[in-house]
């Protein structure tokens, strides 16, 4: 069996279809490489509903709901974009959303999920709130699922469908990777629409190496300290379906540390002019730091065309202000 007959069951191109006319396609741009040998275009996934790629996933999921499932409610936890995005995508149906988050999650996120109507349950770590979600699932409210769950994934993958779509001539497509369902979703879409040539890379912070380890060991792996400070790309393991996924269609997976990220945040909000977050900036952080390997583009005649996923808009506003004021 391929890996696309494995994963049939996630079709993208039927999540664009559900998507249409409500979410954003948001631009593909162009944008400095610093480097004769690359071409460079930003996914403005900042610009999307809610400021993030997450509303694919949480709209495909919500308009896929059974009466009852609408009934008993959703849930989640997230740090911040999932559960606003799903906040978003419930609202809009009708249907109510409890959103489990760590306490120390950005005081923004947290009141974006209560302005769109959602139940907000604070929990002391990330582990307290995925306790708190897992509680409220046995009870009888429906798991959105952030990553680890196919309605996700295929809404997540939309993403790269439209990159193969609005740039069918890229070579390497760069995605940033927190629990996978970015990676894994677009990788099988890239995939699927331009086959074995394209490079597909993920990029993760160094202190929340959960896929990576994951890739390792074949398996979901708990991690036993997570030190980065970027928000968004530090669950405590990175999923089963992502993994498996990842194995088999993404080619590479790199980490890059925080102060390249926010080094990179910065330049994006200041250069290009979007509002980005942390999270938004690392797989840009990595190819414009020279990250990709050379003999990828050793042996053209032209650049490297290489298209990145800007995941998401919703910085803290302090550090928001503090970057513009420096710039």
């Amino acid at each position: 069996m391929t890996t696309l007959q494995r994963f049939e069951s996630i079709q993208s191109q039927a999540a664009a279809e559900r998507i249409r006319g409500v979410l954003r396609r948001t631009e593909l741009a162009s944008f400095p490489s610093g480097s004769d040998a690359l071409e460079v275009r930003l996914k403005l996934e900042c610009q999307q509903e809610t400021g993030s790629f997450k509303t694919r996933g949480a709209w495909n999921q919500i308009s896929q709901l059974t009466d009852e499932q609408r009934a008993a409610g959703v849930v989640a936890t997230s740090s911040g974009n999932h559960g606003k995005a799903l906040s978003w995508a419930a609202q809009r149906a009708g249907v109510k959303a409890t959103i489990f988050m760590p306490a120390d999650a950005y005081p923004n996120k947290i009141e974006a999920c209560r302005e769109f109507d959602a139940e907000v349950v604070l929990g002391e770590s990330r582990e307290a709130a995925e306790e708190g979600c897992a509680e409220r699932v046995r009870a009888g409210a429906t798991l959105v699922h952030p990553y680890d769950d196919e309605r996700t994934v295929e809404g997540a993958g939309t993403v790269g469908l439209e990159v193969a779509q609005d740039w069918p001539e890229v070579d390497v497509v760069v995605l940033p990777v927190g629990g996978g369902g970015l990676l894994s979703g677009s990788s099988l879409a890239l995939r699927r629409a331009l086959g074995e040539r394209v490079k597909i890379v993920g990029v993760e912070p160094e202190g929340a190496a959960s896929m990576s380890r994951g890739l390792e060991a074949g398996e979901p792996v708990l991690l036993s300290e997570i030190t980065t400070s970027v928000q968004g790309l530090c669950p405590l393991n990175s999923g089963a379906l992502n993994i498996a996924i990842a194995k088999e269609c993404v080619d590479r997976v790199f980490t890059i540390d925080d102060e390249a990220i926010f080094a990179t945040q910065a330049k994006l909000i200041r250069d290009g002019g979007w509002v980005v977050e942390p999270a938004g900036a690392a797989a840009a952080a990595f190819v414009l730091g020279g990250g990709l390997p050379p003999e990828w583009s050793a042996e053209l005649d032209r650049p490297l065309r290489v298209a990145i996923v800007v995941s998401g808009g919703n910085p803290a506003p302090e550090q928001l202000a503090e970057l513009r004021a420096r710039s």
